[in-house]
């Protein structure tokens, strides 16, 4: 297994979502091959929910920064259902893992190879429909946070 650079800029999500899509348009020709992980510091609390991604393409994965999500407004949300679109748009399995908040920034922020297969081994099939519809009390939500 060999991990890129992170990518993105933490609450950042139009920056993060543009660096991890020309990451994605690099590995075109393998992207059947791939995965998409979301990763939350936030179970059960979804409308504050922000997410970084780890995308798996063979033995490559890149980390991108947590910039996804409603916590991150009506931007973070946009780029997290672009980039879960995407995914199903080339048949990568999404799934979700729930890290503590000390591990979580530590692990996307510095990825090591343990600690990336122990998020691998503990992400859970997940919904790719429940990051693509937001209820508008949601979307009202994240222009609060």
């Amino acid at each position: 297994m060999q991990i890129a650079d992170p990518l993105g800029v933490p609450g950042a999500p139009h920056e993060t979502l543009n660096a991890v899509m020309a990451t994605l348009e690099q590995h075109s020709s393998g992207a059947a091959a791939g995965r998409l992980i979301l990763v939350t510091d936030r179970q059960g609390d979804r409308d504050r929910a922000g997410y970084a991604a780890v995308l798996v393409v063979g033995p490559m994965v890149t980390v991108a920064a947590q910039a996804f999500g409603p916590r991150f407004g009506p931007a973070g949300m946009e780029a997290l259902e672009q980039l879960v679109r995407w995914a199903q748009a080339h048949d990568w399995p999404v799934r979700e893992t729930v890290m503590n908040v000390s591990d979580f920034t530590r692990v996307i922020d510095e990825p090591e190879t343990a600690e990336i297969k122990r998020l691998l081994a503990a992400s859970n099939p997940s919904d790719p429909g429940i990051y693509l519809v937001w209820p508008a009390a949601w979307k009202e939500a994240a222009w609060q946070n």
